[in-house]
């Protein structure tokens, strides 16, 4: 049954990923030990240390663990994002490890059935099995913890103490409670006395007090207990407040039912039927009213006393099938707890639904780096969003790119960055308008927002979203970025200077020019006709690229030819080679043709339809200019054709212009459809779709948003967004507005 637990564990690591702000400093460790090692100035806590210094014991034997596998990840150049989910599911495997032999405790005094049904409850919990290959401090000390509680239940008590100890000591000072309750235990009963517990306790507390003052002292550059500053920061100051704090008995109607599920209501009877289990589950509910005390609450605090719950759970659970067929009342109380374990089971699969949704900015830089694999300079700014929600430095997969996640920039410091992994509500949101004129939206991600009830999906749940973080864009940076093509490398065997995106794009024939200036010893074949009707194939060897040597061979006399000969065939070289030059001019004319002719039937439509827009949003603004005017009459110059808007779901982009108060435009509405048409006005307002399109064409070319090889299908969001501000600058332009002589009354 054991084995559940190693596949349970692994599907969550597989669906999630990524970690959260509470496990950033242990997986930034792991991750720190692995690839920076002794270069302890590259750790990330010395940039982001955190309100409170945690321990580098755990990260380092996780990391001693996982080693070997990042080595050979290493030789193999595997992606680096791939030794999160290594170093998780050894973090995972440690904490099953330790739980097996808790149950293995169990088994020694309840028996085989209920060790099976101890393990079947637990299996199908969601959050004691999402939680274990999480890298918090409480997971990081929960072996630790499981350990001890085998020491307990089997009268080990070195065991037990020094586990316990190490678990205080070094990460949860809080355990001291639950650890301590258990000591009263065994001190109330004499299973232990006082010289026995001293002579564990004092040596063992100084080996651990200056093992983690060794170690973190190191790590952390100055004299530290970090667990020490953890207790003082959390219960004696009581900061720990500061993020938020919970009633009094949240964890026994909110965490506690969240975390055991449906079979938390066979607690109860499992301590009614069972009286053996009074002395291991009553101190752990104890220690629960304890930390009730400390107002800032969160269900990982309470993650150590799950599998104590669960020891009543499997009872009664035992208790039942035993007796399931000596009456129907057993077999029917059966099936109620297999009821009990497939809710259960639902439940944890609604959770993990959930949870797949609640890491934007792991997702984020994830789509991050496959839009820009390709590109050779990227320095990004990462929110504190997605600094919180998914991005570690296992996710920092180009060692090229820059990543920063200052926190203290202002708006014109975030211009300076390429791209933006940006926190917004929406894509109107006022935080991003900041950078509608200066970056281009690439993508965004959503993140959890409710959950719906609807009885037209089996199951009758949905889970709703909204919009987290958007990846933007700078405008200019594909102007200015430059990179390396493949192609380039395989013909020259040496480091070429970068060339722009335009020129690869625009010219494919570069690599039939490099090959022929470049390439030394190079042999051409030509065949010539002999004035006797024989072939004769001459060679001409490239020893530089401005000189060549000419050898003619005759396939039935190996002598020499005539000078006469070879001067005709050079002279038909530099003409195939002026042919060649003359192909690739009419080439890339050609390619210019179609490029343009291209854009021009792709953007037509843009063209159109923002026109039109901007016209009714003129409208729409200044209606009182239709009232003041007396003449109204509009025709059509545009295509009238009813024609679909194909841009999608383009944001509207707000252009705010100054219309003067006296306008000589003649303008006409159609209130049964509130459609607004453009006239030729008796003024120099002569807006010409087709020049609008020429136009646009233009400026497409020569911001390098099109070539020769985009297909329609190749046509991106923003770039329909720069379509339609091109076409409402342009409009803005065109439209003269001249102040009218006569104004109607």
């Amino acid at each position: 049954m054991v084995q559940l637990f190693y596949i349970v564990t692994s599907l969550h690591v597989l669906l999630c990923p990524f970690t959260k702000v509470e496990e950033s400093f242990n997986i930034q460790a792991f991750h720190d030990i692995l690839y920076h090692r002794l270069n302890i100035s590259e750790y990330d806590h010395n940039e982001f240390p955190g309100v409170v210094p945690r321990s580098f014991i755990g990260p380092l034997v996780i990391s001693s663990l996982c080693s070997p596998v990042a080595f050979l990840f290493h030789l193999l150049s595997i992606n680096k994002f791939w030794m999160q989910y290594v170093v998780r599911l050894t973090l995972a495997l440690t904490v099953i490890a330790a739980w097996n032999r808790l149950r293995n405790a169990l088994r020694k005094q309840f028996g085989n059935t209920f060790a099976w049904w101890f393990t079947l409850v637990s299996v199908t919990q969601y959050h004691f099995m999402f939680y274990m290959s999480r890298p918090l401090p409480n997971i990081m000390a929960l072996p630790l913890v499981l350990l001890a509680l085998e020491g307990w239940l089997l009268g080990k008590h070195k065991q037990f103490l020094i586990s316990a100890g190490a678990s205080i000591i070094i990460f949860r000072s809080e355990l001291a409670m639950l650890f301590g309750l258990y000591l009263i235990i065994d001190l109330y009963f004499k299973k232990i006395d006082f010289p026995a517990l001293l002579k564990i306790v004092i040596p063992a507390g100084i080996t651990l007090v200056s093992l983690t003052l060794l170690v973190d002292s190191i790590f952390w550059r100055r004299l530290v207990w970090p667990e020490a500053e953890v207790f003082w920061f959390n219960t004696i100051l009581n900061k720990s407040s500061e993020w938020g704090t919970a009633p009094f008995l949240w964890y026994f109607y909110s965490a506690l039912p969240r975390g055991l599920g449906p079979s938390i209501v066979l607690v109860p009877i499992g301590l009614y039927l069972e009286r053996r289990l009074v002395p291991i589950v009553a101190p752990a509910l104890v220690y629960i009213l304890l930390f009730s005390f400390l107002p800032h609450k969160e269900l990982r605090f309470i993650i150590y006393v799950f599998p104590l719950l669960n020891v009543s759970s499997a009872a009664v659970c035992s208790y039942i099938f035993i007796r399931r067929t000596k009456s129907p009342i057993y077999e029917l109380l059966f099936w109620g707890t297999v009821l009990i374990i497939i809710c259960n089971v639902i439940f944890s699969l609604a959770l993990a639904m959930v949870a797949m949704t609640n890491y934007p900015g792991g997702i984020a830089i994830t789509r991050f780096h496959k839009l820009l694999k390709n590109e050779p300079y990227v320095h990004v700014h990462i929110s504190n969003l997605a600094a919180q929600t998914g991005v570690t430095r296992f996710t920092q997969l180009n060692d090229h790119w820059t990543y920063s996640k200052n926190e203290s920039l202002n708006v014109d410091q975030l211009q300076e960055y390429t791209h933006l992994i940006f926190e917004a509500k929406s894509k109107y949101s006022s935080n991003l308008k900041a950078f509608s004129q200066t970056h281009n939206i690439l993508d965004s991600v959503e993140s959890f927002s409710q959950i719906t009830v609807t009885y037209k999906l089996f199951p009758p749940i949905k889970i709703k979203t909204k919009p987290a973080i958007f990846i933007l864009e700078r405008k200019n940076f594909r102007d200015d970025a430059f990179k390396l093509t493949k192609q380039e490398r395989h013909t020259e065997d040496i480091e070429l200077d970068r060339v722009s995106v335009e020129e690869k794009e625009m010219d494919n024939t570069n690599f039939s020019e490099e090959l022929l200036e470049e390439t030394s010893n190079q042999i051409l074949e030509v065949e010539i006709s002999t004035t006797d009707g024989k072939e004769d194939v001459i060679e001409i060897v490239e020893t530089t690229p401005e000189q060549n040597v000419v050898v003619v061979s005759d396939d039935d006399n190996e002598d020499d030819t005539s000078e006469e000969e070879t001067e005709k065939a050079a002279t038909r070289i530099s003409k195939m080679r002026k042919a060649l030059e003359e192909v690739k001019m009419y080439n890339r004319q050609e390619r210019k043709k179609k490029a343009i002719s291209k854009i021009k039937s792709e953007t037509r439509k843009e063209v159109v339809a923002s026109a039109k827009e901007k016209l009714k949003e003129l409208m729409k603004r200044h209606k009182h200019i239709a009232d003041e005017l007396s003449e109204t009459h509009i025709s059509d110059k545009f295509n009238e054709e009813k024609e679909e808007d194909g841009r999608g779901d383009i944001p509207d982009v707000e252009i705010d212009l100054v219309v003067p108060t006296n306008i000589n435009v003649q303008l006409d509405i159609e209130t049964s459809e509130d459609i607004v048409e453009v006239s030729e006005p008796t003024n120099n307002t002569n807006v010409n779709i087709d020049s609008i399109v020429e136009e646009v064409i233009v400026r497409l070319i020569d911001r390098k948003i099109y070539d020769d090889k985009t297909k329609p299908e190749d046509i991106k969001l923003e770039d329909r967004i720069m379509i339609q501000k091109i076409v409402e600058e342009i409009l803005t332009e065109k439209m003269n507005y001249t102040t009218s002589e006569n104004k109607t009354n």
